[in-house]
């Protein structure tokens, strides 16, 4: 066997050129077939995205409004805590 024929030979196995190599090229490709089936599957539409947008949406209205109520309740705390203190204080100071 020539040096020719062997480097051709050699490159045929490593790159599955040749027509008589057992089927690998097309089981490789088969296998790059399915790899690919499998990503396309797993893409989002513009519905999904949309679906998730409106939903996202409607949770960050809900904790918008969660929010509002919470400063709402800590602003009347605050208020009712600044108030009894200093009626605290200033019974304190009739005493003193």
């Amino acid at each position: 066997m020539s040096e020719e024929t062997m480097e051709v030979d050699a490159k045929t196995r490593c790159h599955g050129g040749a027509a008589g190599n057992g089927g690998g090229t097309e089981r490789r490709f088969a296998a790059i077939e399915r790899d690919v089936a499998v990503l396309v599957s797993n893409y989002c539409t513009k519905e999904d995205i949309a679906r998730v947008e409106l939903k996202l949406l409607d949770r960050f209205g809900r904790l918008d409004a969660t929010m509002a109520e919470l400063e709402s309740r800590m602003v009347r705390w605050f208020f009712a805590t600044t108030v009894s203190l200093a009626a605290v204080a200033f019974t304190a100071g009739k005493f003193l």
